[in-house]
């Protein structure tokens, strides 16, 4: 507990302490890799004369965009947010923040000139966690392509993937190595097992978790085969790409089937990007509607580098490519149909041709006993 002091002149108690706030979270998360202020001296000259109303007013707006919600924005027309993102561009001021505030506050209009938006982070310096929120959206204003490198993962924040609603597509790189670690210093990595996709499953089942998720990229995963089983849970999942995945690529050959999984014939060279997978996954719109809304903005976020390649590392890295099969497809009313356990027949087969009826219960019956007259009843006790 900090010590009280006292104002003598004012009589007034008070108490000090002293407290000095992150570098990374003194303007807040959203800000550690971009700056929120406009470029001192932009625009400040005019060459016909002074800065009209509007110009200036759109500078005191823009000056600090840590000031701005979407519900500042309510009733804004769309021509006089348009011209705020002009200046924005001008000032080279475009930040990912702005963009996810003008795709919630204008849904429709802002699709048109910005459906598209990447973000490369490969020197994260915020905990997973806070790179999950800001790319998460639960009304869906967004759609997320997420690429991940699990060096700077921890096991809880892998399984909190599944919190992202918008979500769409997956990425999880792995560094590549081989063997154990070279020296009692080096940190195990971390990385997906069986135990993570079981949880996610669980949570596609019992939350509805990974709704909207389309495409899945694996890379350098010690997975085992029984994660296939799993994925087939996933509602909306289509393809997947396994890449240095050997306990999955040993249980497939092309053409083949399992657990609701066809492989596909395998590519040369590493795997298309996470983007072009998700876009690849609507190739077969034939086979069902989707329930997402492609013409929504898409924000192709990644965190850390993927694309690390170590001299020791084997160059016959295998890439398999899975497609969901037609049959194991279901529809939202399926997905939405509870299971109803099967009872067990009355009769049941024993042979071919033969059924073996159950017996039928026993009812209880009085048996016919011999009535004695009251007056013998009584002879025996004279």
């Amino acid at each position: 507990m900090s010590p009280h002091h006292l104002d003598r002149r004012t009589g007034q108690v008070y108490s000090e302490k002293t407290s000095a706030p992150a570098v990374a979270y003194s303007k807040g998360p959203s800000w550690v890799h971009e700056t929120p202020f406009l470029t001192r001296g932009w625009e400040e000259t005019n060459e016909v004369g002074a800065p009209s109303l509007k110009h200036s007013a759109m500078k005191q707006v823009l000056s600090d965009q840590r000031n701005l919600t979407p519900q500042l924005f309510v009733n804004i027309p769309w021509p006089i947010a348009n011209y705020l993102w002009d200046c924005l561009g001008r000032s080279r001021k475009r930040t990912f923040y702005m963009w996810k505030l003008f795709a919630t506050a204008y849904p429709v209009e802002f699709r048109q000139i910005s459906q598209y938006r990447s973000m490369k982070i490969e020197g994260p310096r915020l905990a997973m966690r806070d790179y999950l929120g800001l790319v998460k959206s639960d009304s869906m204003k967004w759609q997320v392509v997420l690429t991940l490198a699990t060096s700077f993962a921890r096991v809880p924040e892998l399984v909190e993937i599944s919190s992202i609603r918008n979500l769409v597509a997956l990425e999880v790189a792995t560094p590549p190595h081989v063997g154990a670690p070279t020296s009692h210093t080096e940190v195990p990595v971390t990385a997906l097992n069986d135990r993570i996709i079981r949880s996610w499953r669980e949570l596609v089942q019992t939350s509805g978790a990974f709704a909207h998720l389309r495409a899945l990229k694996l890379c350098y995963q010690d997975l085992s085969g029984v994660v296939l089983r799993y994925l087939c849970a996933f509602p909306s999942l289509r393809i997947i790409v396994a890449y240095g995945c050997p306990g999955i690529h040993s249980m497939f050959t092309n053409g083949s089937e399992r657990d609701g999984w066809e492989s596909r014939p395998v590519q040369e060279g590493q795997p298309p990007a996470l983007y072009e997978l998700y876009q690849t996954s609507f190739a077969d719109m034939g086979v069902e509607p989707s329930a997402l809304d492609r013409e929504s903005p898409i924000l192709d976020f990644q965190v850390g580098q993927t694309n690390q390649t170590p001299k020791r590392v084997s160059k016959n890295v295998q890439t398999l490519y899975l497609y969901r099969t037609t049959a194991a497809i279901r529809t939202p009313a399926e997905q939405s149909e509870p299971r109803i356990p099967t009872k067990r027949p009355r009769g049941e087969v024993s042979a071919p041709g033969e059924r073996q009826g159950r017996p039928a219960p026993k009812r209880a019956v009085m048996r016919n006993r011999p009535t004695r007259d009251l007056g013998e009843i009584l002879g025996t006790f004279l």
